[in-house]
């Protein structure tokens, strides 16, 4: 009898990069419908849409157990969803459709990495996807500060996504900050702490009342913690990995 096919460490890079590029998709899209044209955010969406849609094909093509493949194609069709909507006659009110689409979407796909993760067999795998967790969450902070700055959400709902935002960022850091060192080694550690300070300010300007908004600013952020994280990611899968 034939051994179960398992997942391997290519779907779980793979999965969290899908995760975190769905984030990045509304910081864009909220940033062209303010009419802000400065590092063509219209390019970075279409570049971001295209890569997306190619790795989720790539994913569904990888030889996994039927359940896992099962999620992959009910994750491609809320997909599906969404780049519909994404083509739609802007509105504020769509923008917001879209954000809590793409908020499910990012959740049920952090599920699905957690999953191809434990399926691999190393336990260090689950590490991985918490570092891309973080990013994940710095992505949605941006897309939705950057939704604020444009009025299409209102602040009672704004700052109560900020909150759970920012404890499932902290909570992630604290498991990364408290694990193994055969796990999460400390050269990996001393760089998320790096990480976490850069965090801190962005985490001021999301929580700031002052009703003054820069979201070219939180942008710049948003991209400079997420190359900062990618590279972090690539640390930990050299150490982990072998």
């Amino acid at each position: 009898m034939m051994a179960e096919v398992k997942a391997s460490a290519e779907d779980v890079h793979e999965i969290i990069d899908v995760c975190t590029s769905s984030e990045r998709i509304m910081k864009d899209y909220a940033l062209i419908r303010m009419g802000i044209t400065y590092n063509d955010p219209q390019k970075d969406l279409d570049e971001t849409i295209v890569r997306l849609q190619n790795e989720l094909i790539e994913l569904e093509s990888h030889p996994v157990s039927k359940a896992l493949h099962d999620e992959e194609v009910a994750l491609h069709k809320e997909w599906d969803t969404i780049a519909k909507e994404l083509k739609l006659p802007p509105s504020k009110e769509l923008t917001l459709i879209i954000y809590q689409h793409i908020k499910d979407f990012a959740h049920h796909c952090e599920t699905l990495a957690e999953h191809l993760a434990t399926d691999t067999g190393n336990p260090a795998e689950h590490f991985i996807v918490l570092i891309a967790r973080l990013n994940l969450d710095v992505q949605e902070l941006a897309g939705l500060y950057v939704m604020k700055s444009w009025d299409a959400i209102i602040a009672e709902k704004y700052y109560a996504e900020v909150k759970e935002i920012l404890k499932d960022f902290h909570e992630a850091y604290d498991e990364l900050e408290s694990s193994k060192s055969s796990m999460v080694s400390d050269k990996v550690k001393a760089k998320l702490k790096i990480l976490q300070k850069h965090f801190m300010v962005f985490e001021f300007m999301a929580e700031s009342k002052s009703g003054r908004y820069v979201p070219l600013l939180i942008s710049k952020k948003a991209d400079k913690i997420y190359a900062e994280t990618l590279e972090i990611l690539k640390l930990e899968q050299s150490e982990v990995e072998k």
